[in-house]
């Protein structure tokens, strides 16, 4: 009797639980978010704040604008309201082809007046036609890479302009709707307020059309800053650079770098998390070659996920058959940060095979928009004296200088707080190099 009422109440108890247990298969909600393969192919609002789109003119911009007077050259400060007033003026005018010139020299001008604008890097026809608004079947002119423009007003009392591809020795010149009077009051004539600059070795140029390597005669002042910098989010990359960012693991490598990556493409976190690295290898042999430029292909991909965080504008590119790429170099005040602690430059770095970005480079961090009060003046050589002393080491040979220029080298204090502080840096043997201005010691040639 016993055993049967023991039955029985094991019997209710089962029921009970099938009953409890259906209802709960009945009204179980799944988190459909995390199924829904649409929520990982966007980044969200959160992660999209302040990001922003940039016109290709703010990016594509000249490191210097030299006015011409009488053989005397002036320097307008990059930093200066002058600077971009000029710029964006001349941007919005329009264009028409004059003439292809023959010619053993650049400016066409031997003692006229005029204006120079000195670009870090050559630009191809579809970016320079580009900055004017202009498209290719407006305006035909050959291909070239434009290094160069000038400015100046010709018998007709109309104002030209001359542009120079120093590879391929050639001038364009063009008609320009700017206003002679503008021209004249506004950019010729203040000539004493400009920077006093020099041409130095110009006398070793091997091209037909030689480029001037414009310095200041006297010693310049320049600021060194400090910024708070604020991290950007890992997260933001993820949901920008993989296809699919649920299916994204992370990892770290036998180096301590922290690593994400789907199998196939992977993000590398280097320096403690304060820069970047993105690989997207390529597996088909043969790649069709993009009909984009690689500088305006690696603008719009970075235009594409607003990674345009501080100043940056194009300071290099070069293309080959295998690979293709560009270089936006960051900017504080007009003045270039040409290395972090000694090493590579602050720069957005773009690779690309065939049709395919493979490789991203790029801090991951920002600067705030102000520094902190405190600041403090360095007085650096002149140009001359930068030249002179480069002329003294040892094994310096001029044919291969490339580019002088004041430059930041960033130096981390902490996670938080950096500090950019100017030195004068040469473009040597393809490669950056800080002129240190110290007594030879062991050997030392004064360039780190």
């Amino acid at each position: 009797m016993n055993y049967e009422h023991l039955k029985s109440t094991l019997l209710i108890i089962l029921i009970g639980i099938s009953v409890i247990l259906t209802w709960q298969l009945y009204t179980f909600q799944p988190e459909i978010a995390l199924l829904d393969d649409t929520v990982s192919r966007y980044v969200p609002d959160s992660l999209n704040e302040e990001r922003e789109e940039r016109v290709i003119s703010e990016v594509v911009r000249p490191e210097q604008i030299i006015v011409h007077r009488d053989e005397q050259y002036g320097m307008i400060g990059n930093d200066e309201e002058k600077f971009d007033l000029f710029y964006e003026k001349l941007l919005a005018t329009n264009l028409n082809e004059v003439n292809l010139l023959s010619t053993d020299r650049f400016p066409t001008q031997t003692t006229g007046n005029g204006v120079e604008l000195v670009f870090p890097t050559s630009l191809p026809t579809s970016i320079f036609l580009a900055l004017f608004g202009i498209y290719d079947e407006e305006l035909a002119i050959p291909t070239l890479e434009i290094d160069r423009l000038f400015l100046f007003i010709d018998q007709g009392n109309a104002v030209h302009m001359q542009a120079l591809a120093s590879e391929e020795e050639r001038l364009i010149e063009f008609e320009t709707s700017l206003s002679v009077g503008d021209f004249e009051s506004n950019y010729l004539e203040p000539f004493e307020e400009y920077t006093e600059v020099m041409t130095v070795l110009d006398e070793t140029a091997s091209k037909r059309l030689s480029e001037n390597i414009y310095l200041p005669v006297d010693p310049v002042y320049v600021d060194r800053l400090s910024f708070a910098t604020s991290p950007l989010s890992s997260e933001f990359f993820k949901q920008s650079l993989f296809t699919d960012p649920s299916s994204v693991k992370y990892y770290q490598q036998t180096d301590g770098e922290d690593s994400y990556t789907d199998g196939n493409r992977i993000i590398t976190m280097h320096n403690n998390g304060a820069f970047m690295e993105y690989y997207n290898p390529v597996f088909i042999e043969t790649q069709e070659r993009s009909n984009k430029h690689i500088v305006q292909n690696s603008y719009e991909f970075i235009n594409g996920h607003g990674g345009w965080t501080n100043d940056y504008i194009l300071a290099n590119w070069n293309s080959s058959d295998i690979r293709d790429e560009a270089v936006f170099q960051m900017q504080i005040k007009g003045v270039p940060v040409v290395q972090f602690e000694g090493q590579g430059d602050m720069s957005l770095q773009i690779s690309r095979s065939g049709n395919q970005i493979v490789n991203y480079s790029r801090p991951l961090f920002e600067l705030d928009a102000f520094p902190i009060d405190a600041r403090e003046q360095i007085e650096l050589p002149s140009g001359e004296e930068v030249i002179n002393y480069l002329k003294r080491q040892e094994f310096f040979d001029e044919r291969r200088l490339i580019k002088v220029t004041i430059g930041y080298e960033m130096i981390s204090r902490n996670s938080s707080f950096v500090t950019v502080e100017p030195h004068w840096f040469i473009y040597y043997g393809n490669r950056w190099q800080k002129v240190t201005f110290e007594p030879e010691e062991g050997g030392a040639n004064g360039l780190e």
